[in-house]
This record gives C-alpha cells, structure tokens and sequence, in this order.
C-alpha cells in the first residue's frame, strides 16, 4: 500500500464544545496459516505524519478562538494542548505547518470554550504511514 498525501479530517465548526478533527487508525494484526503448523502474524502499523492544518473563518465582524488539542492513543491520556487560543477572524484563511507524526489512535481535536457566531472551517493535512512487520 503507498502512502499518499491527502485531507486527514475536514469539520466545520458551528458551536462551542470540542471538535474531533481527526483520529489515527488502530494497529490492527493478521495471522496466517495455522497456529498448530505456523504461528506466523503480521501486524500493520499505521503511523500519522501530520504535515498542516488550515484554519478559514466566516462571520460578519466576528471571531473565533480555542485550542488545538492532541489525545495520545493510550488508555488513561488527557487531551493536551498542541496550541492555545488561536484566534481567527472574519474573512481569515491561517496555515499552520506543522510537521509532527502521531502514533496510532491518537485524537487530533479543536476545542471551542465559548462561542458567538461565524463558522470556522478547519481542514487537516497529512500522509497515513501503513508498515507492515511479520513474523511476530
């Protein structure tokens, strides 16, 4: 499979409250033949390389802030803040290179605390790694 440069996640946010952007794919393990003749498995890893994300903004004279938040995919993780209170404002397009992998079943959201009116349009970038190792 070829990794391919493409939209990892596109919202439109409308409201205040927390907006999944994107989550990253579970691993996920295949085992073939017979587990009596060949205990052979191969797992698929899929890591996230997390190239950009673009911020557009539309609300007559109004704007816009939260936090870009990233949950790692182990039990227990809290959100932590990748960027606090960004702001956008009307009629404001924003790009945010950033260039970070994320580990599998990571959740990249956007957390709006309060909100007046507008709609923010957030679109994320980004190549899905999918590696294969076998025999395990």
């Amino acid at each position: 499979m070829s990794d391919r440069y493409n939209i990892l996640g596109q919202h439109n946010i409308s409201s205040d409250g927390v907006t999944n952007i994107y989550t990253v794919p579970v691993t996920s393990s295949t085992t073939f033949g017979t587990i009596e003749v060949s205990p052979l498995s191969v797992s698929l890893d899929t890591q996230t390389l997390l190239t950009s994300i673009v911020f557009s903004f539309v609300g007559t004279g109004a704007s816009m802030t939260g936090d870009l938040r990233l949950t790692l995919g182990v039990e227990g993780s809290v959100p932590v803040n990748l960027m606090s209170e960004i702001t956008v404002y009307d009629k404001q397009n924003s790009i945010l290179d950033i260039r970070m992998p994320l580990a599998p079943s990571s959740v990249l959201d956007f957390n709006v605390p309060s909100y007046t009116s507008g709609n923010l349009y957030i679109t994320a970038f980004g190549i899905e790694l999918v590696t294969g190792y076998g025999p395990s």
